[in-house]
C-alpha cells in the first residue's frame, strides 16, 4: 500500500490520479464531508452520513477513523493491500499501521510519502480550485501545525514542483 500525506493543495489528488494510470488502484475511501461542487457523484471519495460511518467502524470495515474539520475520513479495510494507492491524514498514518498488525497484515509492503508543496504554492492551487480565502487561511493554519512532525510518519519526502518528477521517484520508490 501506497499511502500520500501532504498539507492542502500539495498535489495528492493529482499524484494518485497518476498512480492510477500507472496501474495503482485506488483505495476506497469514505468521508463525512459534504462533497465539494466540482466532484461528482462517481468522486473518488464516498460520501456517508457520521452515522453510516460510525456503524462502518464498529464493524470493521474502516482501517482508520480520522477527523478533519468535525468530519470523518476513513480507508476501507479491503483496501489494504499491494499496489493500491491512497491520500491520508497525516495523524492517522499510525493507526493505519497498527490496525494492519492487527489484521495479521504487517508484512504487506506500505510506504507513506509526504508530497511537499511551499505554502505560497499550495494557497495559489487552492484559490484555483475555488477554496475562499477564509477556509485557505484555515487550512493553512491547521496544515502548520498538524505537520510539524511529518517526518516522524513519513517514509520518503516528495518534492512536488513537476508532477512527472515527482509520480516517477514515487513510483520507483515503492517498487524498489
Amino acid at each position: 500500500m501506497l499511502i500520500l500525506i501532504g498539507e492542502s493543495g500539495s498535489g495528492k489528488s493529482t499524484i494518485l490520479n497518476e498512480l492510477e494510470k500507472r496501474g495503482f488502484e485506488k483505495a476506497i475511501d469514505y468521508t463525512t464531508r459534504k462533497r465539494r461542487e466540482k466532484e461528482s457523484e462517481n468522486s473518488d471519495l464516498k460520501f456517508v452520513s457520521k452515522e453510516e460511518f460510525e456503524q462502518m467502524w464498529k464493524q470493521g470495515k474502516l482501517l482508520q477513523r480520522a477527523e478533519y474539520n468535525e468530519e470523518f475520513y476513513g480507508i476501507a479495510t479491503d483496501s489494504l493491500k499491494e499496489n493500491v494507492a491512497c491520500i491520508q491524514i497525516v495523524d492517522s498514518i499510525k493507526d493505519v499501521k497498527q490496525k494492519a498488525k492487527e489484521l495479521g497484515k504487517e508484512n504487506e509492503k506500505m510506504l507513506t510519502f509526504y508530497i511537499h508543496v511551499p505554502a505560497e504554492e499550495r494557497t495559489k492551487r487552492m484559490l484555483k480550485r475555488g477554496d475562499s480565502i477564509s477556509a485557505i487561511q484555515n487550512r493553512l493554519l491547521i496544515d502548520a501545525e498538524k505537520f510539524k512532525k511529518v517526518q516522524e510518519v513519513a517514509d520518503y519526502i516528495i518534492e512536488n514542483e513537476d508532477l512527472e518528477q515527482a509520480v516517477k521517484e514515487i513510483e520507483e520508490k515503492y517498487r524498489s
